[in-house]
Parts: structure tokens; C-alpha cells; sequence
């Protein structure tokens, strides 16, 4: 996490000493929740998704397209500071579904 403010930036990093799962979802045209199984991580305090193509994925809210969503580059690792009552959707453009990895922290 970087915290910027005054002169400069700050690295602060946040130790989580609960719960960690790791996993393939597979990305399509139609939006999917970012999470591990069938529910979120219960506590889960930080969110990473990964996308190793061949496409750029798009996250954001509930009922999220390629035109209302953030782009995700193929090769790049999103993380954010979300609990598990704040569901992120990906989706991508026409083609083969994607294996994208998703973690959940706690």
C-alpha cells in the first residue's frame, strides 16, 4: 500500500495472519465474481487478480462490459484493499474464456 502525502510516498505494509486461497476462474463475455469457490473468503481483507492472457480482462461492479469496466493488460497483477461483502466482476471481449488467477487474503 502506498500512502501519499506532505513531501513524498510511503511503503506501509499490512501483515494478514488469518486465511490465504489461491485459484483459476475462468473469464468470459458474460461478468463472474472474482473470488476462490463459492462464496468469497469470510474476513478476507485483500483481493489480487492476475491476467495471463491472451486478452485484457475488465473488473468493476456488478453488471460490468468492456466499455464500463477497468482494463486489466494481459501480464498484469491487480490488488485491492476489499472485504468480502465487496464483490468485483471481470469479464473480457468474444473469444476462448480466460484462466485467470485470483487470491483472497484475510
Amino acid at each position: 500500500m502506498t500512502i501519499l502525502g506532505g513531501t513524498g510516498s510511503q511503503q506501509i505494509s499490512i501483515v494478514l495472519d488469518s486465511s490465504y486461497i489461491s485459484g483459476p476462474i475462468s473469464v468470459s463475455t458474460t461478468a463472474v465474481e472474482a473470488k476462490v469457490g463459492a462464496s468469497p473468503l469470510a474476513a478476507r481483507e485483500s483481493l489480487l487478480i492476475y491476467n495471463p492472457g491472451p486478452r485484457t480482462i475488465y473488473y468493476g461492479p456488478a453488471g460490468v462490459t468492456t466499455s464500463t469496466g477497468f482494463p486489466l493488460a494481459v501480464g498484469q497483477t491487480l490488488q485491492l484493499a476489499v472485504g468480502s461483502t465487496v464483490s468485483v466482476f471481470l469479464v473480457t471481449t468474444s473469444g476462448d474464456s480466460i484462466s485467470v488467477r485470483v487470491q483472497e487474503l484475510a
